[in-house]
């Protein structure tokens, strides 16, 4: 299996008028992506409005990208959904399309309890033939994978990583005593890598690696592999207004999609309902995207 480490950007689903998957605006981004060095790429995660998507939308996207990569980065899948059988039938559908990993957020609309999470995410481990993500964020799904509980899920097969998404940095360190090592930890909060990986987290989830690339494989590269914290420091504050304004802002989506059409690359339109950006979020997203450097073509 691959070992999973490094930056993995979780990809925008690009559409066109009246939901239709832009798949060669999709294919043009991530071989964009792998092009500027990122390490995997995630298709049909929140990011890319997976909760928005029909079945055959949701293949169409994973062939793109699975076409796209071209076997050069690991994938992982978003493939989170509201029954146990359905998680497994997504994970089946990811494992065809060539993926790496999948990453499975818990049901969020019928909230589990930690009995109902250890069995949903055992059935899921027996399943799968390739490594499970966990992907515990309390404020998107409304249910909070304690490190007591990852405990108790690090023992089911093939559950190796989680994206820990709990804005909690204390956590880190519990989740790495109560799991005695067994689940590898991916920063899944945009402005909290830099204090993730001196915690130990061998990667980052990322939404800002869509844009910038390039600097968010740097602050990995940094403070991981280099062990440079000056440097990493450097960087990462370079970072944090946009990081910023991605994480709390609420308009993540459109942000990025926005960002990309004005680099001259593929942001797309959003599934609906969601309305454009209004100028004031447009002029305060230029104003981000000139403080990096970012330079627009559209």
């Amino acid at each position: 299996m691959t070992d999973l480490r490094g930056v993995f950007v979780v990809l925008t689903t690009p559409f066109k008028n009246h939901g239709q998957v832009d798949t060669a605006g999709l294919k043009e981004n991530v071989a964009w992506l792998v092009e500027q060095g990122v390490h995997g790429v995630i298709p049909l995660g929140s990011t890319g409005e997976f909760a928005s998507l029909n079945d055959a939308q949701a293949t169409e996207i994973l062939e793109a990208t699975a076409e796209a990569v071209d076997e050069r980065v690991p994938i992982v899948v978003g493939a989170g959904s509201e029954t146990t059988e359905k998680t497994i039938s997504n994970v089946v559908r990811a494992e065809a399309a060539g993926a790496s990993g999948v990453l499975v957020i818990p049901p969020w609309y019928y909230t589990p309890d930690p009995d109902e999470l250890v069995e949903h995410y055992r059935r899921i481990g027996d399943a799968s033939t390739v490594p499970v993500m966990i992907y515990n964020n309390p404020f998107t799904s409304k249910v909070d994978i304690t490190p007591e509980t990852l405990a108790r899920i690090a023992s089911a097969p093939n559950i190796e990583y989680v994206k820990e998404s709990s804005g909690d940095i204390r956590r880190l360190a519990k989740i790495r005593e109560l799991t005695e090592g067994k689940l590898a930890i991916f920063c899944g909060w945009e402005d909290m890598a830099y204090e993730s990986f001196l915690m130990g987290a061998v990667g980052w989830v990322c939404v800002i690696g869509n844009v910038v690339p390039k600097l968010a494989v740097r602050l990995f590269e940094a403070v991981v592999n280099e062990r440079d914290l000056d440097e990493g420091w450097s960087v990462y504050r370079k970072m944090l207004p946009l990081l910023r304004y991605l994480e709390y802002e609420g308009k993540t989506q459109k942000a990025l999609k926005y960002m990309l059409d004005c680099m001259g690359l593929h942001g797309g339109e959003s599934s609906s309902p969601k309305l454009p950006l209004s100028e004031a979020d447009r002029a305060a997203l230029d104003e981000l995207m000139n403080g990096l450097g970012i330079e627009r073509v559209a």
